[in-house]
């Protein structure tokens, strides 16, 4: 409750001072009330009697009884004398009119706070009354948001007059006595201000729809533990429009953030219904762990977002560069991402319920020859080989009893139209006192792959209650449940994993039924006898068992207390707690299959509970109207301990699933595993931000960081930034520039981050028992201890220190702005696992801080709004420039990666080159005849006409290692994403484009099917563009038995551009006439449809060019980024057709 402070001053310089001071008080007081949606109501019937009493006293019995705030000045109120009131049954404005009748006041109601000022008096002039002037008419509608949520204190003013109002608790509101022909500007922070005509809207029903304008100054953003005005920022921040994002029909928050963030970019590690994705914020700064932290409602997390549901978010920040991350210290490294969640708000229960349902599909996939053209092809290469072939089983044709001869398009087989839907219902509202929001959804996804799927449960709970004016308590709770049946979605099968399904779909000979004729899945063909991996895709993927349940719990509960009105204490506490369930059965079927015979079984359940304590102190003061001045210090406390047990059997009787348990198998040798981690972090914070007269911006941050994840004398890291912005609008001698630049600010930001992410015990040196020892005259193996894992206690934080210089800019009353950023940022002391000499004992490899890489490049981002019509529209543009370069590592050595066969990696990284850098030979045609051949670098004794002819790099004469050369990488030089919304009558569409360009993806399914080193399918290209004579081909080598240990050299001829341009969401929607959903009671319905990856403009000859990794992780010598790009047959996004409907009541 609020009855303003200087109704109480009793002496003539505070007056004074008041009175000058009331424009300022009044704009915090609007800003502090502007959003509040009250239980106040002012229909509330007012009964006054007094007699010869000051103002003041009826002004706090009319609060008492309304709740309604008053503000004015003591000055105003002596001046008024004493007044007589006597009102029974009144409404508010009925009292005030009374009260205030024979005096030079009047009043404005903002929101819940009656402002009484001075009346103005007219100009002593008689005016001619035009009898044809129109008479005045009362006005009244409502205020929605674009889903039908009411807009509680939202203006809505006579334009070019002090004639206004705000909406209630249900958006609703009234204007009396106003002129017809007068325009109404409605406005609400955050939202896009629309001037309608009275006369054309005698009741209005006004729909606002979410501001797109970056630049926001009002705009309040959560950064570093406390919210910030958008206007007081100098850091690289970029704020999501949640609106928009909510409207895509993805079942992540994660996937929805996917192109609407210069410098971010995200990409799935494959299609399959619950995968995770990839997020990399400016670039990829380590060979470790590349992932940016997630904080959701103050709790950090690295255990990605994929739980909560779209609809739930409220706002989402992506902090980008020291400034804005310094203070999240030694997990900030590679950007923060900021997610809160939905509050409630003031008013009656709200309730609202988005679902759709669609089916889903697969794009465009490679064509693979049919059962005449593979007899063709293969008969062709007997013929090439004949004269030189040793083996038997190659020397003759193929005939028809050698296979049944069907034509079996394999991946028509896997592939299928499968089912999507998503629900969600949620409640929300409250009054001064508590608020509360409360939200279910429900998630279907079937994978367009057979027996692939996804589902999850979600439920949040949010409550905030105000227990004292200066005592407040807020508590989130999120519950998810997700269940998934994985396939064999990428890699070769190595370690016995079964591989990708495409990938054998690739492979299977058309001639190949999926069933023989007793009706069970079909297995490898009589003849040829060298078919190599013959799992029957369909098969492969029904007979997949193969769970991941995860339950997890996501809460916080936080306590603030208002010292003072310019202090105040926060206490926040956090628990994520994950327990995941793996059950994997590979069922015994076929008879000649390597990985599943016999049928087995291995299960494991791993838990980790992730504890988080904060304390914080905040201060915030505007000293003489110019300096603006807040701090924020604090600790946080983090603990995390993560469990896991499992085990695993490869004998079973019998198959029944109800009988598929640990104890049920019959091996002798049963391997059981159980292991604990924990970790710790300690940290201390602060951050001071001044302002003066909102022109010069100054914020310093520092964080000191203790780690459990190192040793004793370098647990603790230091880091800080600096950062400076000036906006040059509030500069006297720039408002000339205001009629087309409204806003223009320029920003710089330099600071140190780190990262912590290398494990739990890379200084800690471990001692396994195993068969280690060799001794005796009979040389044999003795168990015995030994250093299974060697740590190094000298590890320490790697560092990455950032620069940003930046431009904010916008131009003809905010209709559009431009965000410009230019950033550097390089990563010291990267930890790097260095091999040691067996002789010392052991083969691991320790850690070492001994590596730098750096990353530099541009970012842009502009908006355009055009409101003023009926047809409205607003665009967005995002586009990123991205340069990686190692600049060294420990001893120069380079790091291979991306595997492509046993012991064969595809990239290297490399001092003067971007982390993982595809490392190969250079194709250089074909051999078109022996002199060609002759003439040309020696490559074997075994080279042909027809034969790949290979780049003699070094210029040696002979093609070996030597000649491998650096031919790009994964990791984009551009990233790009195009937002449009349209907006005419009740009608909407929506279109949204993403892209990269400059990355390269390394093709290595087509390696081993158009090497043609076993009797795979090949592809219809083979067919079409195979060398078969002099001046056949130039592209595509000879079908060759005898010549693919060369054709399928890993070289460029695989190597394809990964650039794409893909039309990631067009949707249009309807709003039903109010009229029509009134009578069923509703406040709003909306019905839309939707289509989701429709159209890919790209060179990339895969499945898929949105990939990322080869997920073949049992295989890689080293992981993550520098294994980046092998597509090995990776399941392939979705396209989709979905219709929905967001219903508000």
């Amino acid at each position: 409750m609020l009855f303003s402070p200087i109704l109480k001053s009793s002496h003539q310089g505070e007056v004074s001072s008041a009175k000058y001071l009331l424009p300022g008080v009044l704009l915090i007081t609007l800003f502090l009330y502007g959003m509040q949606v009250s239980g106040k109501n002012t229909g509330i019937p007012i009964n006054l009697s007094e007699k010869n009493v000051p103002l003041q006293k009826v002004f706090k019995e009319i609060q008492k009884q309304t709740g309604y705030d008053f503000l004015c000045t003591y000055e105003l109120l002596e001046k008024a004398g004493k007044v007589t009131v006597q009102v029974k049954n009144a409404t508010l404005e009925q009292a005030l009119e009374i009260c205030l009748k024979g005096t030079d006041l009047t009043y404005l109601i903002l929101d819940k706070t009656v402002v009484i000022k001075q009346r103005v008096k007219s100009p002593n002039v008689v005016a001619a009354v035009d009898e044809n002037l129109p008479p005045p008419i009362d006005i009244s509608g409502k205020v929605t948001d674009d889903q039908g949520n009411p807009l509680a204190g939202a203006s809505v003013k006579v334009k070019g007059t002090n004639i206004g109002t705000t909406t209630d608790a249900n958006g609703l509101f009234t204007l009396k006595n106003v002129n017809e022909n007068a325009a109404i500007e409605i406005s609400f922070v955050g939202f896009q201000p629309q001037t309608v005509t009275a006369k054309e809207n005698g009741l209005m029903n006004i729909i606002l729809v979410k501001s797109e304008n970056k630049l926001d100054d009002v705009q309040i953003v959560l950064v570093g533990y406390q919210a910030r005005r958008r206007s007081d920022l100098s850091g690289a921040v970029s704020v999501v429009n949640v609106g928009g994002m909510a409207k895509l029909p993805v079942l992540s928050v994660d996937q929805a953030l996917q192109g609407k963030a210069p410098g971010v970019r995200i990409t799935q590690n494959t299609g399959q219904p619950g995968d995770g994705v990839v997020v990399r914020i400016r670039g990829v700064g380590t060979i470790n762990d590349n992932n940016p932290l997630f904080i959701i409602d103050g709790v950090p997390t690295k255990d990605g977002i994929n739980f909560l549901s779209p609809n739930d978010i409220e706002s989402l920040v992506v902090l980008k560069d020291a400034s804005s991350a310094a203070i999240y210290g030694a997990r900030a490294s590679n950007g923060v991402i900021l997610v809160t969640t939905k509050a409630g708000k003031r008013g009656t229960p709200q309730f609202n319920y988005s679902g759709y349902a669609g089916v889903q599909m697969h794009g465009d996939l490679p064509k693979m020859l049919n059962t005449k053209q593979y007899v063709e092809i293969y008969n062709e290469a007997v013929n090439n080989d004949n004269a030189e072939i040793t083996n038997p089983a190659l020397k003759r044709k193929l005939i028809p009893a050698d296979m049944p001869m069907a034509n079996t398009d394999w991946l028509d087989e896997i592939f299928r139209t499968a089912p999507i839907q998503n629900h969600q219902l949620s409640v929300s509202g409250g009054n001064e006192k508590a608020l509360y929001y409360i939200s279910g959804n429900y998630s279907k996804q079937n994978g367009i792959i057979l027996n692939s799927w996804y589902e999850r449960y979600s439920l949040l709970s949010k409550l905030n209650l105000n227990l004292t004016d200066r005592l407040t308590l807020s508590n989130s709770i999120n519950l998810s449940y997700s269940d998934k049946n994985r396939i064999g979605s990428s890699g070769d099968g190595y370690g016995g994993n079964g591989g990708s399904v495409v990938r054998y779909a690739l492979f299977r000979t058309p001639a190949i039924p999926v069933y023989d004729s007793a009706g069970v899945y079909s297995d490898l063909p009589i003849y040829p006898n060298f078919f190599g991996d013959g799992y029957n895709p369909v098969a492969l993927a029904n007979k997949t068992d193969n769970k991941e349940k995860q339950y997890r719990v996501f809460t916080n509960l936080n306590a603030e207390y208002k010292i003072t009105n310019n202090i105040r204490f926060r206490t926040d506490a956090g628990l994520d707690a994950i327990i995941t369930n793996n059950k994997r059965f590979d069922e015994n079927y076929g008879t000649n299959l390597r990985v599943n015979s016999p049928n087995r079984l291995s299960q494991s359940t791993a838990t980790n509970f992730n504890l988080v304590w904060n304390n914080t102190i905040r201060y915030n003061k505007v000293y003489n109207a110019v300096h603006n001045v807040n701090f924020v210090v604090g600790t946080e406390a983090i603990a995390n301990k993560t469990n896991i047990h499992g085990g695993s059997d490869n004998t079973f009787p019998d198959q029944i699933p109800s009988l598929r348990y640990l104890n049920n198998g019959l091996s002798l040798s049963k391997t059981v595993f159980e292991g604990q981690q924990e970790w710790s972090l300690f940290s201390l914070f602060g951050n001071i931000n001044y302002s003066y007269k909102n022109k010069y911006l100054f914020s310093v941050n520092a964080r000191r960081d203790g780690s459990s994840r190192f040793g004793a004398d370098n647990k603790y890291g230091n880091f800080y930034s600096g950062s400076f912005g000036w906006n040059i609008h509030n500069e006297a001698w720039a408002q000339n520039l205001l009629p087309v630049f409204s806003k223009i600010k320029l920003r710089g930001s330099y600071g140190q981050l780190g990262n912590q992410d290398i494990g739990n015990y890379a200084f800690a040196s471990i001692i396994g028992r195993g068969y280690n020892a060799v001794f005796g005259e009979t040389p044999t193996s003795n168990p015995g201890y030994t250093v299974s894992t060697r740590g190094n206690d000298k590890v320490k934080w790697e560092s990455s220190t950032q620069a940003d210089a930046g431009l904010d800019l916008s131009i003809w009353q905010d209709k559009l702005s431009l965000i410009v950023d230019y950033f550097v940022k390089r990563t010291s002391d990267m930890l790097i696992p260095i091999p040691l000499p067996l002789i010392g004992g052991s083969a691991s490899t320790p850690f070492v801080n001994a590596g730098e890489v750096e990353n530099r490049g541009l970012e842009v981002e502009v908006n355009y709004a055009n409101n003023s019509n009926k047809l409205k529209y607003n665009i967005n543009i995002n586009a990123a420039t991205l340069s990686n370069k190692v600049l060294s590592l420990s001893n120069g050595e380079p790091i291979p990666g991306g595997r492509i066969d046993n012991g064969i990696y595809a990239t290297l990284t490399t001092v003067g080159q971007p982390i993982g850098s595809f490392y190969l030979y250079q194709m250089d045609g074909i051999f078109q005849d022996q002199a060609e051949i002759i003439s040309s670098a020696y490559q074997g004794n075994n080279i042909r006409p027809g034969d790949v002819k290979f780049k003699d790099v070094n210029g040696d004469g002979f093609i070996n290692e030597k000649d491998r050369t650096f031919l790009g990488s994964a990791i984009p030089k551009y990233t790009y994403g195009f937002t449009g919304n349209l907006q005419y009558s009740n009608f909407d569409l929506s279109v949204f484009f993403q892209g990269a360009y400059g990355n390269k993806l390394y093709l290595q399914v087509n390696q081993d099917i158009e090497g043609f080193y076993r009797a795979f399918n090949v592809t219809q290209r083979v067919y079409d563009e195979r060398w078969t004579g002099q001046g056949s081909s130039n592209t595509m080598p000879r079908v060759s038995w005898l010549g693919s240990a060369n054709n399928k050299t890993p070289s460029s001829r695989f190597l394809e551009d990964g650039s794409y341009l893909r039309l990631k969401n067009l949707q249009i929607g309807y709003n039903i006439p109010q009229k029509l959903v009134n009578r069923w009671r509703i406040k709003n319905l909306r019905i839309y449809v939707t289509g989701q990856n429709l159209w890919t403009l790209t060179k990339y000859t895969g499945l898929d060019p949105e990939m990322n990794t080869s997920d073949n992780l049992n295989a890689e010598k080293y992981r993550g980024d520098v294994a980046a790009g092998i597509d090995w047959g990776t399941y392939p996004s979705a396209r989709s057709f979905i219709a929905g409907i967001n219903l508000n009541f």
